[in-house]
């Protein structure tokens, strides 16, 4: 958050400004960052890599991160805000499946050996597809390469430190912001938002919605219901919590 003080500072006085960022550790959903940049009134885009865990479109072994892209653009009632992996799903979804004893999708991963599996235990310890064909794989690929350019951080299998805390992080993260020169801009790109949700949709099918009304529809509804946890993680915070009660 240091970081990202700065750079909006900056970007007020300059137009625009850039972070990069080395050795930190994982950063939970990017969304979080863009949407505050967002409702401050400026525009935000981050990206990071993590360790290699989707294989290249055609290959057989993970090469790159899960790479996620996320823009903040302010608008009313709410910003849109786009936070996307390039991996068609997350490495967290399949220790959830794992932990379910739920079995994943046909086309989501590969095995250690390379080969399709619907096991997410064996997923695991293979690779995640990535997220439309070769187009998501490009994508991904470019924002490892654009992070790797940019900050003095490993790439692919090189990558440690996000998923374990037995190696030093050293991965690379950006952020960049933007000052509208416009602010009058909110207005129609408000009113823009609003017709793309109200386009008509087949009767079988949901509203249209925009990046970050879904996310907040979950939010929402977390923050009245609570959260879905499995039982097996449950147990393990129950466990770690007992552990970590100091001495009486």
């Amino acid at each position: 958050m240091a970081a990202l003080d700065q750079v909006c500072g900056r970007a007020r006085q300059l137009g625009m400004a850039c972070a990069v960022i080395h050795s930190s550790n994982h950063l939970g959903m990017l969304a979080w960052y863009v949407e505050s940049i967002a409702r401050a009134g400026q525009i935000g885009i981050a990206t990071t890599i993590s360790e290699a865990l989707v294989h290249p479109w055609g290959g057989r072994l993970a090469m790159q991160g899960t790479n996620p892209l996320a823009i903040g653009i302010p608008a009313t009632p709410d910003p849109l805000v786009l936070d996307m992996s390039t991996g068609l799903i997350s490495m967290g979804k399949v220790h959830d499946y794992a932990l379910r004893g739920r079995p994943l999708e046909p086309g989501w991963a590969l095995d250690a050996s390379g080969e399709p599996t619907t096991s997410a235990d064996a997923a695991k310890a293979g690779s995640i597809a990535p997220f439309g064909g070769a187009k998501g794989y490009a994508l991904g690929l470019a924002l490892e390469v654009l992070v790797g350019s940019l900050t003095p951080s490993a790439l692919g299998t090189a990558v440690r430190g996000t998923l374990d805390s037995a190696h030093p992080c050293n991965k690379g993260d950006v952020f960049i912001v933007l000052q509208p020169a416009a602010p009058d801009r909110v207005s129609p790109v408000s009113d823009y938002l609003g017709q793309v949700r109200q386009t008509p949709t087949s009767p079988s099918d949901a509203p249209v919605s925009v990046p970050g009304d879904g996310a907040r529809r979950r939010r929402e509804q977390a923050l009245r219901q609570g959260i879905d946890v499995a039982d097996p993680v449950w147990a393990q915070l129950r466990a770690t919590a007992q552990t970590s009660q100091p001495d009486r």
